[in-house]
């Protein structure tokens, strides 16, 4: 360890007060399933400190089914897909949305029918928590349900 690394001093404690204070100036002004998910254990800080939005309605998700036209990579730092729509660059701009995009953003890059087509794949790549609330709102993207 170098003499220097000794001399770092980091406050634990100090962090999770600020989780904490930042779950409660949330409550209240989130909608209780995405509060609620944000509490679980294993939920990145990052998360909680930018949380996510879910739409109302999956019916709502009127995107192109290929997500061809969006140019979100400037914005979230992702790929965007091509003429092609390649099925890896799809998945990741859909995940992208998920994660970073407001109810807005869904409504205009997400297709229904290709979200839960391309649910697995999607799945996998989001943090716990947002998958939770779509699958709960969403009963049709749970493979429990399927």
């Amino acid at each position: 360890m170098a003499e220097h690394d000794a001399d770092i001093d980091i406050d634990f404690d100090g962090a999770a007060a600020t989780r904490g204070e930042i779950l409660q100036t949330l409550q209240g002004r989130l909608d209780d399933d995405i509060f609620q998910a944000l509490q679980q254990l294993g939920t990145p800080d990052w998360l909680i400190a930018q949380p996510f939005q879910v739409v109302e309605r999956l019916e709502d998700l009127q995107g192109q089914a290929d997500g061809a036209g969006h140019d979100l990579s400037a914005r979230w730092r992702t790929s965007v897909p091509g003429q092609d729509g390649a099925q890896d660059d799809v998945v990741d701009l859909y995940r992208q949305v998920l994660m970073h995009g407001s109810t807005d953003d869904q409504r205009s890059v997400l297709a229904a029918g290709q979200l839960v087509a391309l649910w697995g794949a999607v799945r996998s790549g989001v943090p716990t928590a947002i998958a939770h609330v779509w699958e709960q709102r969403f009963p049709e993207l749970d493979p429990r349900r399927r």
